[in-house]
C-alpha cells in the first residue's frame, strides 16, 4: 500500500531533517512560522507510524501550483492521501482546494471533506451557521457597528480575530478591547496590518476547553476526554486567552502558564455532558469526518459557548489531540490507523490496519 502525504510549511531543506540529518527545527524557523513547522513534525511522526505499518510513504508540498500538485500526485499514484495541508500559500482559508483535488482526481484522503473545511474555514460562515442551527456562539461583529446593541453589549469587552487565518495567528492580549468602537477601529487597523478579513467576537469571561472528536468505526463521533486549559500564574493584567504566545512561543510567561488538564471535579459531569452532545451536534450539522476539535468558552454561570470548530487539528504527539486520544487509551498508532480510508484496506490487512473510512455528503442546517 502507498501513501502520499501532502502538507504545507514546505522548505528546501526539510528533506534532511524528514531523514534524520538534521537535529531539529531551530534551522528552519527563519524561513518558516511556528504553526507551519508544527506541520513538517507532524508530517515526520506520520510518516514513521505508516512506515511501520509497512506502508510505502512519499510527501507532497503543496507549496507550488495545484497543476504542480495535480502532477505529482499522478506520478505518485497513492492509494490514499494523508491530507496535511493547512495552509496554501500563507492563506488558510484555501485549504478546502487540497481536498477539492483529491475529490477531482478520485483519490481517498484522510480528514474532513472539501466542502466541510471551505465552510469552516471562514469563522464569520461557521458562526451564522451555527446561530441558525440554534448552537450557542457569542456575538460577533463582521462590518459595521449594528444600532440593535444594546449599551451593555456595546460598552463590553470584544477579541477581534482573523476570520480565514487559525492558529491563533494574529491575535494577542492587545485583540482584546473594552467597547464596540474600538473593536470597529482594531478590525481595520489589523486589515490594513495583515490583510484580509477580520472581525469582533463577544469577549467570554471564564474557562476554556478543547475536545477532540475522532470517527469510529460507524461514521460516527466519538468525543475524546475533555481538556481544560488552566491558566496557572498567568501574567496578570493579561486576558486569559490562548494566543499566538501561549499557543507557539515557548519563551514567553503566557506558554507556561496555559496547562491542559483533564482532571475534573464531580461536579462538572453535567457541563462535560453538554459539552459531548454540542460537539456531536456540530459534527452533524457540517456532516464532518476524521478527526476535529472544538474549542469552547464557558462563562461565569456555566454556560458554554462554542468559539471555533477545527476540521484539520494538529495531530503531532505532543498536541492536545494525541493527549486526548490518550486519555482514552488510543495511542497515536491507534489514531492514525482510524484515519486511513477504510476503502483502501484490503480483507488481508483489516486487522493490521484498522483504519475507517468517513463517507462525504452535503452540509445540512
Amino acid at each position: 500500500m502507498k501513501a502520499a502525504l501532502v502538507y504545507s510549511g514546505y522548505c528546501e531543506d526539510f528533506d534532511d531533517y524528514y531523514s534524520g540529518n538534521s537535529a531539529d527545527l531551530v534551522k528552519f524557523t527563519d524561513s518558516i512560522s511556528a504553526d507551519n513547522q508544527d506541520t513538517l513534525v507532524q508530517l515526520k511522526e506520520i510518516a514513521a507510524l505508516l512506515k511501520e505499518k509497512n506502508i510505502t510513504v512519499e510527501s507532497i508540498p503543496f507549496s507550488e501550483s495545484v497543476a504542480a500538485v495535480e502532477q505529482a500526485l499522478r506520478k505518485c499514484k497513492p492509494d490514499f492521501v494523508f491530507n496535511l495541508v493547512e495552509t496554501i500559500q500563507g492563506n488558510d482559508s484555501l485549504i478546502y482546494l487540497a481536498a477539492a483535488l483529491y475529490e477531482y482526481l478520485g483519490l481517498a484522503y484522510s480528514g474532513c471533506s472539501a466542502q466541510a473545511l471551505a465552510i469552516l474555514g471562514e469563522k464569520i460562515r461557521q458562526k451564522e451557521l451555527l446561530k441558525l442551527a440554534g448552537l450557542p456562539t457569542a456575538d460577533f461583529l463582521a462590518y459595521s457597528e449594528p444600532s440593535s446593541l444594546s449599551n451593555a453589549v456595546v460598552n463590553g469587552r470584544w477579541i477581534v480575530k482573523s476570520n480565514t487565518e487559525h492558529a491563533s495567528v494574529g491575535i494577542s492580549a492587545d485583540s482584546v478591547v473594552d467597547s464596540v468602537s474600538v473593536a470597529l477601529r482594531k478590525i481595520e487597523q489589523m486589515k490594513n496590518k495583515r490583510g484580509g478579513e477580520w472581525f469582533a467576537e463577544q469577549y467570554v469571561e471564564g474557562r476554556e476547553f478543547n475536545i477532540s472528536v475522532l470517527e469510529n468505526e460507524w461514521g460516527e463521533p466519538e468525543v475524546l476526554p475533555a481538556a481544560e486549559i488552566v491558566f496557572k500564574n498567568f501574567p496578570p493584567g493579561l486576558p486569559k486567552i490562548i494566543d499566538y504566545a501561549a499557543k507557539w512561543d515557548e519563551a514567553s510567561e503566557a506558554y507556561h502558564a496555559t496547562q491542559r488538564s483533564f482532571d475534573f471535579p464531580v461536579g462538572d459531569q453535567a457541563l462535560l455532558t453538554k459539552l459531548k452532545t454540542l460537539c456531536c451536534r456540530c459534527w452533524h450539522l457540517f456532516h464532518l469526518s476524521g478527526a476535529i476539535r472544538v474549542d469552547f468558552r464557558v462563562d461565569v454561570d456555566g454556560n458554554p459557548w462554542i468559539l471555533e470548530i477545527n476540521a484539520n487539528p494538529c495531530l503531532s504527539s505532543d498536541a492536545g489531540f494525541m493527549a486526548a486520544a490518550a486519555r482514552a487509551g488510543l495511542s497515536s498508532d491507534a489514531v492514525i490507523q482510524r484515519l486511513i480510508p477504510r476503502q483502501c484496506i484490503t480483507n488481508q490487512s483489516c486487522n493490521q490496519f484498522p483504519g475507517f473510512f468517513s463517507g462525504r455528503s452535503s452540509i445540512r442546517v
